[in-house]
């Protein structure tokens, strides 16, 4: 087999190895748990700072991501068309269609999205720093691309608005709450304490708080004999007192 060839083969490995890169640098950067990321950036950590950093701008994110895979699986889908019709003349254009269809399958994309997802966080702290520098690099042409896109969304109606739907994220709450659910009554406790929390803004005052001419108090001015008297006989562990006017 000749040099050329052989560096070709290698070329074709580099750009798969560069597939999986891409691929599982997006399966880490969207799933990696976002609270423990903020709270990493809280305690001085600069690769979180670096990952929610490249989430606050998703597009140009997810738009490296898109732009760096696509190039590396046309390149090495090319090379490897060349490669095979040199070896097997017409036919090689269908031995690389399959071949380079099972590589990318298998190493671009299932292998390293499933240890991406499943190790999401440390990967995503691992490659920050590496991708934050290709969304730089590719930053102008990502501009250019979203000018374009942004354009045919308006051609066709598309809302692009990044506001987020409150409610839904009321609901992921909610679900997260639900999903984390444990035994016990400490965590049903615990589960309707925070269920309550979310209705916080839904609860009149009237239903949590008491009007003071209906609590029970006892006159600061009175004998210290009758103060205890009536506390001993109050069903209260907690009884406030007043002077002057209730």
């Amino acid at each position: 087999m000749e040099i050329a060839t052989l560096a070709t083969i290698g070329g074709i490995a580099v750009l798969l190895i560069l597939s999986g890169f891409f691929s599982s640098s997006e399966t880490a950067l969207t799933a990696a748990s976002r609270p423990r990321m903020h709270q990493m950036e809280a305690k001085g950590n600069r690769r979180a700072g670096l990952v929610n950093r490249l989430r606050e701008d998703q597009d140009h994110m997810i738009g490296t991501i898109l732009l760096g895979n696509n190039l590396v699986n046309i390149l090495a889908s090319a090379l490897a068309t060349s490669v095979l019709i040199s070896l097997f003349g017409e036919t090689g254009v269908i031995y690389a269609t399959i071949a380079m269809t099972l590589l990318v399958l298998i190493f671009g994309e299932i292998l390293p999205k499933t240890y991406a997802f499943r190790n999401a966080d440390r990967l995503a702290l691992t490659i920050a720093p590496t991708f934050l520098l290709l969304v730089r690099l590719l930053g102008p042409v990502m501009s250019a691309i979203q000018y374009f896109t942004r354009g045919a969304q308006r051609v066709f109606g598309v809302n692009f608005d990044d506001n987020r739907d409150w409610s839904a994220t009321m609901e992921e709450l909610r679900g997260a709450i639900e999903l984390h659910r444990g035994r016990g009554a400490i965590a049903r406790h615990e589960r309707a304490m925070l269920h309550s929390i979310l209705d916080l803004a839904d609860v009149d005052v009237e239903m949590v708080m008491q009007h003071r001419r209906e609590i029970f108090m006892i006159d600061a001015s009175l004998p210290t004999s009758q103060i205890v008297e009536e506390a001993l006989v109050s069903p209260f562990t907690r009884i406030p007192l007043w002077r002057d006017s209730p």
